[in-house]
């Protein structure tokens, strides 16, 4: 028993950030904790938007949205969740993204339901 629990403990999931929690913005500090795997971009294409923050959005294919992947325990994963209001405002669903070395990995990736503010063609903010 005490071996499924510390394999539960162990877990890890992988997220991919492409805005405010990224390198250099205002919330990366709450992923602290967790281990930087690499910088990535979306395999499939998606919409980029910005209207005070940026929001990821299925609708259109727009472009490879880019930003980082990181590794964390299913505790910071949750606090994660609430910092980003899902699945009220944001809401977490599995996508594949390419890491700067050619690997594709599944991660969770934040996404918003509507069009909001401007498009970022680019798909790096």
């Amino acid at each position: 028993m005490k071996e499924a629990l510390d394999t539960v403990a162990e877990t890890k999931e992988k997220i991919f950030v492409y805005g405010t929690l990224k390198k250099g913005k205002q919330f990366n500090y709450l992923l602290n904790k967790a281990k930087f795997i690499g910088n990535a971009e979306t395999v499939e294409r998606y919409s980029l938007y910005f209207d005070g923050i940026p929001y990821l959005v299925k609708s259109d294919e727009v472009s490879h949205v880019k930003g980082e992947v990181y590794e964390l325990d299913s505790e910071l994963l949750k606090m994660i969740d609430e910092f980003e209001e899902h699945p009220n405002y944001y809401v977490r669903e599995m996508v594949k993204v390419k890491l700067t070395d050619g690997e594709v990995v599944s991660v969770w990736a934040y996404f918003f339901h509507e069009k909001r503010g401007k498009l970022i063609d680019s798909g790096e903010y």
